[in-house]
């Protein structure tokens, strides 16, 4: 008997017009994965109290199930899209032949005041050995990325779900794959407070929607009943040659800036923009003899933004739609 490869897993998506319900005719599209991690599926136990006139305990009762895991996904400028909207908010797409715009907001979709789209069923598939799990009523709990001077670009996309099923078959036999590969940072650009910037080292922006994965009700086997998305919170760091105070000063004033993040291939790119946030205040710590770096964390919001969201995001690729 063989066992499993992590070279074999397939990491697909299936959207949901139902929250928690497979499509009659799944649709999958199929993404790149570095590594799954954290509990995708997971039932503990309760201790049952009950005395039985002797010291041997009864046995336990089945608690609540959790879907709580992540996935590593690295920047593929068509099938990002994806994460983009599910993670950020349903996109605006834009153009009538390539390339097109996918624009996605926090909050908003298409432009008007609405939410994440509804959910999706995950599909882990053990291709080598016929095994594929399902997760029912994903949503997207936390979508991070760090910009840095080499290597590929990676999301880390945390997902909250409903339930879990097994199978030796996939829900969808004939998916829709991707071909393009993987973006490292050689193709990253940054401005900072609108201007270029030439100093930044590393720059770690992070999103959570604000789920609430505690909605569990009676009747329904230890699955949610719900999972409503609360108010988001945009966070970061950003690491930088200390050359002047200029971001420190930025700090100390509490003087809001911003960042845009942009990676491009050719014609396709992706443009992430935090267009209002301020600095938390921290002086450069000195470790040696070697260069002095300043790290700043953030948070961004939205008060009076011209897009008025506190993260948002561009694709531009050759995918129609999403």
């Amino acid at each position: 008997m063989s066992t499993a490869k992590g070279a074999d897993v397939r990491f697909m998506l299936i959207e949901e017009a139902t929250w928690g319900t497979i499509p009659a005719t799944p649709a999958g599209y199929v993404l790149g994965v570095s590594s799954l991690s954290g509990d995708w599926a997971k039932q503990n136990h309760i201790d049952n109290p009950e005395l039985r006139a002797n010291r041997n305990p009864q046995a336990p009762v089945r608690g609540n199930v959790i879907v709580n895991g992540s996935a590593q996904i690295p920047l593929h400028m068509d099938s990002i899209g994806w994460i983009l909207k599910h993670g950020i908010g349903e996109a605006a797409d834009v153009g009538t032949a390539a390339p097109y715009a996918h624009t996605s907001r926090l909050g908003f979709a298409d432009g008007s005041a609405g939410d994440i789209p509804v959910g999706l069923t995950v599909e882990i598939g053990h291709t080598g050995i016929n095994q594929f799990h399902s997760f029912t009523g994903c949503r997207v709990s936390t979508l991070g990325i760090t910009a840095s001077s080499e290597g590929v670009a990676m999301f880390d996309v945390g997902f909250v779900g409903q339930d879990y099923t097994q199978s030796t078959s996939s829900l969808d036999a004939a998916p829709t794959s991707y071909t393009s590969t993987a973006i490292d940072h050689f193709g990253c650009t940054i401005s900072e407070g609108g201007s270029s910037s030439a100093i930044v080292t590393d720059v770690s922006l992070n999103l959570d929607n604000g789920l609430d994965s505690s909605l569990y009700v009676i009747g329904s086997a230890g699955t949610l009943g719900d999972l409503p998305s609360g108010v988001a919170s945009v966070k970061g760091s950003l690491t930088a040659l200390f050359q002047n105070d200029v971001l420190l000063t930025k700090a100390e004033n509490f003087t809001e800036s911003a960042l845009i993040l942009t990676w491009t291939s050719g014609s396709t790119s992706l443009v992430l923009t935090v267009p209002e946030l301020v600095y938390e205040m921290s002086s450069p710590a000195v470790s040696g003899s070697a260069g002095v770096k300043v790290n700043l964390n953030f948070t961004g919001y939205y008060a009076n933004g011209g897009t008025s969201t506190a993260l948002s995001a561009v694709l531009t690729n050759t995918v129609a739609a999403y």
